[in-house]
Order: structure tokens, then C-alpha cells, then sequence
């Protein structure tokens, strides 16, 4: 059975767009126009025997929680052919290194027994809509969300992963550049020589929502609006980063003033 087969459909078709309200935002990563692209693509053989490309490859980028979190909506940018949709991947990152490493690695790399995704599902559910500088848009609403556990010791980061799926061999999707949460991209490359694993020095333009309610104040996750947080929002001081609470592109005192009046535990 091929990596194609045994990967698809962890939860099932449930996942699936829908009128879910998003109340809390874990990663707002927004598209830089003009910036990097990285392909992130799947070719899904037609045939019979289904096989893989030389031309795969996938792209993850991180994310870190300091308390569960129920995810129940996503968005992403890029451009570039998908016809069969998205896969989305959630993996933890490698106990036995300090390193930036996702066990998809090991996955895509052919280990044996392979490790497995935390949440793995194909999606042809979602919006897509025109963005930025030429980008598509895509948004999805889970009818089914599922949970994430907070980081610990053994997992310091969550991985997640948007891969275009193709049944035209030489078809690329490009996942854009994004802004405003991780900085780094782990990819693996199939390669005609054997596999390629890399850490790219930049995040993807990805939004993950979740279910609680909203404390905007709550810069790093860990629900309370606390010190911590007024250091995040001075560190992006005069920057459109995510402590632009009032969203008027520049983190000033009016943002300070937001998180000093929303200073205590989350609703």
C-alpha cells in the first residue's frame, strides 16, 4: 500500500465546511505579497499502482500551545493546481532532538513502522476566494473539530501541514509566505536520489481558530492576560503584528490600552 493510501482520511470525510463560529485565534500568519514561495503537493497516481512522484513534496510549519485547544477552523494562501484538494496534517514534533523536526519526516523518509499524524484529513470542502498579490484564499470550517493537547517537554511544538493533491504528475502548489507567528518551514523533498529534509527560514501564511472564547489580550495562549503578553505587544511595538489588537495595522497605546484592560484570566 502506498504512502498515498495509508495516510489519507485519519478522521474520516466528517471534516467538513460548515457555519462554524471562530472565537479564539491560535496563529494568525498572515501572506506577505511578494514573498517566498514554497511547493507543498502530492501527486495522486490515476493508476492502478499507485505511485509516488519524484516531484513530491511537503511543507509544515509549527505552532506551540500552553493550554488544550479545540480546532475547529483554518485558512490558508497559496496559488498553483490542487484539483483534488487539500491534505492537512498535524504531527508532534520529534521527542529525541532538540532539533526542528517533525516525525513526518521519518514518515515521508520510509521508516519502518512509520510513525503516524496526530490528525490527518483530505478536504475538497473549502472556500477559495481571490487574496493578495495574485494569492488564493482558502478557508475551512471542521463540522468535526478535533483537540490538541498543550506542549510539554516531550512535544515542545505541534506541526501542521497543507498539502495540494494533484492527479496531473506534474502539477505544483506553492504555499505562501506568511507573517506574524512561526518563522520557520520544515520540508521534505522525494527527490529522484533519495529523500530531502529541510528547516526554510521563513513561517506559511496559515490561520488556525479554535473554539474558546475570546480573550485577545491573550497574546501567547496560556489564558490570562498577563506580563508575558505585554512583553509580546512591546516587542512588536510600531509593527502590524498580532498584538494589533484594534487592527488598525501599527501596535501602539491603543493596543495597550486594550491588553491592560483585558489584564487577568480569559473568560
Amino acid at each position: 500500500m502506498t504512502r498515498s493510501s495509508t495516510i489519507g482520511f485519519a478522521l474520516g470525510s466528517a471534516l467538513v465546511a460548515a457555519s462554524t463560529a471562530v472565537a479564539g485565534v491560535i496563529v494568525d500568519s498572515q501572506p506577505v505579497v511578494g514573498g517566498t514561495m514554497r511547493e507543498s503537493h502530492l501527486w495522486i497516481d490515476p493508476g492502478p499502482d499507485g505511485n509516488d512522484s519524484d516531484l513530491d513534496t511537503a511543507c509544515w510549519t509549527d505552532f506551540e500551545l500552553a493550554v488544550p485547544k479545540t480546532i475547529n477552523h483554518l485558512e490558508w494562501w497559496g496559488t498553483g493546481t490542487a484539483e483534488l484538494g487539500f491534505r492537512i496534517e498535524v504531527w508532534k514534533q520529534d521527542p529525541n532532538t532538540i532539533a526542528y523536526q517533525p516525525l513526518a519526516f521519518f514518515y515521508y523518509g520510509g521508516s519502518n513502522p512509520p510513525p503516524l499524524p496526530t490528525v490527518t484529513f483530505d478536504t475538497n470542502t473549502f472556500t477559495a476566494t481571490p487574496g493578495p498579490g495574485g494569492l488564493t484564499h482558502y478557508s475551512l470550517d471542521l463540522a468535526t473539530p478535533f483537540t490538541l493537547e498543550a506542549n510539554t517537554p516531550e512535544n515542545v511544538r505541534w506541526f501542521i501541514g497543507v498539502i495540494g493533491l494533484s492527479n496531473q504528475y506534474s502539477a505544483a502548489w506553492k504555499w505562501a509566505r506568511g507573517t506574524g507567528a512561526s518563522n520557520k518551514t520544515a520540508r521534505w523533498i522525494h527527490g529522484g536520489g533519495g529523500p530531502v529534509f529541510q528547516v526554510l527560514g521563513e513561517g506559511r501564511a496559515l490561520v488556525v481558530g479554535d473554539d474558546s472564547p475570546p480573550c485577545p489580550g491573550d497574546l501567547n495562549g496560556d489564558a490570562v492576560v498577563d506580563g508575558a503578553d505585554l512583553g509580546v505587544l512591546l516587542g512588536q511595538w510600531g509593527s502590524d503584528g498580532s498584538a494589533d489588537l484594534d487592527g488598525n495595522g501599527v501596535v501602539d497605546g491603543a493596543d495597550l490600552g486594550n491588553l491592560l484592560g483585558a489584564w487577568g484570566g480569559c473568560p
